[in-house]
């Protein structure tokens, strides 16, 4: 049922790993206690800790500069942005948050796309991937790693250490970024920018009007109103009382209350707002009060994967009225929603064209979780800060590759000199913690707790080993490596690392070997799936930006995927013998 749930996305995933949570005390699978002990396991501690750490690291701005100082020297090659791009990306999701690296780097990258001239979606999945395959290269460069060293101790009593993942993180590192090099920016979409500074020219976005009694376009054609010869709109639909007409003729004729829903560029549909008659509908170009002294700057902005707006609409959290800004248009997956604004349910990844003062959408970006794409210079950094938050990052590694603490208390007591420091504030590391990400990691240990303890994994390992089995641990391990794999494709990568490491536990045990080639090969798996964009929040960050569709990513990372299986299966045991 949890994978069911997981893979449809019907319930949020923090909700369906909270119901995972109270449901095996309620059937008396475990006892409530252990269930619940999950939210002070050592991975959820050191995951919520490493948010902090992370956006401290983004807040003094490190990985920004050295990604202008980077990207300097690829100037309009593609082939050397692609280069620069994974590269840097690879280096900071080591040892920051991957989702938090690639959100620091992805306005930067619009940009120098629109300076090289080339589109930016030639650049925004080479930047995901980056994300990917870097986290995988240390203990702290993502939550699955996190979890499978914790769960592997529980099982085990054997843990990883801090560079443990290094050798075969370089070695996916390297494979990816030449195969994005030679074969896989070819398979790239050409779609048109995504960054404000272009999508005046390039982008055309859907925004609805209402006609008012006093319309002088009332008992006019659509051809007589000028939308398409005076304003270069185009009229997408028309809803006239309950009835919605697609594509309306140019001869019919306009009445009072007919709301239109026109295409266009975004200065065009702004110009509408001096018409007489022409009411815009509420949550979507509405004008900002006459109050607001503060001239009306237009930009665009990304929600988040913690945004507060995901699964709900406009309508639901009053937008408008709460953030005093309008929203004019939305952008999904490189086209715009023809819909109502205000009734649409917003996902992540959207884009929103808003409208409103500058210093409301820079309160917007920063206080609520959305990505502000370009038009509006962001709030600066605090470079002066930049060497003590290396100094402090620098120290939590060394202490825990030195055995001198344990990685929870470690990244815990980095968190607070991050704090304390100055780095970041109190308030904004609160808010840099991923809650539905430490939610579901917490709800969903119980579950892998429960599989062993009840003797599922067993089961499920013996039918593996039934299949498998005959040819060895090597093919064995392949095979779990492609259904870690496979399973993350459709679920989040922390629960699949939690639902197959007790299979990885037990087919050690099976063949008599070392758990540490089988946990391993969870842990890479779970982090490595380039096929979808749900498998990754990386990977659904840029969908919107980029324009990209479904097929894209399978078009691209199914190859890449192949080779990251084919490669580590077999480099695996050689790192971590039998």
């Amino acid at each position: 049922m949890a994978i069911l749930l997981f893979a449809t996305g019907w319930i949020r995933m923090d909700l369906v790993s909270l119901l995972i949570l109270l449901s095996l005390p309620l059937f008396n699978v475990i006892p409530a206690e252990q269930a619940f002990i999950a939210f002070s396991n050592p991975a959820v501690i050191t995951v919520a800790a490493m948010f902090i750490i992370s956006a401290a690291i983004a807040n003094t701005g490190v990985t920004a500069h050295l990604g202008r100082w980077l990207f300097s020297f690829a100037e309009k090659s593609e082939a050397k942005l692609v280069l620069a791009i994974m590269s840097l990306t690879a280096v900071a999701s080591a040892f920051i948050n991957n989702i938090g690296a690639a959100a620091v780097l992805l306005p930067m990258v619009t940009g120098i796309a629109k300076k090289a001239e080339i589109a930016a979606s030639r650049l925004l999945m080479p930047l995901a991937f980056g994300s990917l395959i870097g986290g995988v290269c240390t203990l702290i460069g993502t939550p699955p790693n996190i979890l499978i060293n914790e769960l592997m101790l529980e099982y085990s009593g054997q843990q990883f250490n801090m560079f443990d993942f290094t050798p075969l993180g370089v070695v996916v590192v390297i494979i990816s970024i030449c195969y994005m090099m030679l074969i896989g920016r070819r398979l790239l979409p050409d779609n048109p920018s995504a960054s404000v500074q272009q999508m005046s020219q390039l982008k055309a976005y859907v925004s609805e009007i209402r006609l008012s009694e006093e319309a002088t376009y009332i008992g006019k054609t659509l051809q007589e109103t000028g939308f398409s010869s005076d304003f270069q709109l185009k009229v997408r639909s028309l809803m006239r009382e309950q009835l919605k007409i697609t594509s309306p003729r140019s001869s019919l004729v306009l009445r009072a209350g007919d709301i239109l829903f026109l295409e266009g560029k975004p200065e065009q549909l702004l110009k509408l707002k001096g018409v007489k008659g022409i009411e815009v509908v509420p949550g979507t170009a509405q004008v900002i009060a006459a109050e607001n002294k503060e001239e009306n700057q237009v930009a665009e902005v990304a929600l988040t994967p913690t945004n507060e707006l995901v699964g709900k609409t406009l309508r639901e959290v009053h937008f408008r009225d709460t953030h005093g800004l309008n929203v004019l248009a939305i952008w999904r997956r490189g086209e715009p929603v023809v819909k109502r604004v205000d009734h649409v349910v917003l996902k992540f990844g959207d884009m929103l064209l808003i409208e409103g003062p500058e210093s409301k959408i820079l309160h917007l970006a920063d206080k609520h979780d959305f990505l502000l794409l370009g038009g509006i210079k962001p709030e600066p950094y605090l470079p002066d800060k930049a060497p003590l938050a290396i100094i402090i990052m620098v120290t939590v590694i060394l202490s825990v590759t030195a055995g001198l603490l344990p990685i929870m208390h470690a990244s815990a007591l980095g968190a607070v000199a991050m704090i304390l420091s100055g780095c970041i504030k109190l308030s904004d590391a609160y808010e840099s913690i991923n809650w539905p990400v430490i939610m579901l990691i917490a709800g969903t240990l119980p579950l892998g707790t429960a599989m062993e303890t009840s003797g599922a994994s067993s089961f499920l390992a013996a039918h593996l080993t039934d299949m498998a089995g005959p040819y060895g641990p090597w093919i064995t391990l392949g095979v779990l490596f492609l259904i870690t794999m496979l399973l993350t494709c459709i679920m989040s990568n922390a629960a699949t690392a939690v639902l197959l490491a007790p299979i990885a536990y037990d087919l050690s045990q099976h063949f008599g070997v070392n758990p540490q080639p089988f946990f391993m090969a969870v842990a890479l798996a779970a982090s490595t799936c380039f096929m979808t964009p749900v498998s990754h929040q990386s990977n659904a960050l840029v969908i919107g930006p980029g324009g990209y569709q479904f097929s894209d990513y399978l078009k691209v990372g199914t190859p890449l995927n192949i080779l990251v299986w084919l490669l580590a299966s077999l480099a695996i045991p050689f790192v971590f013998p039998f």
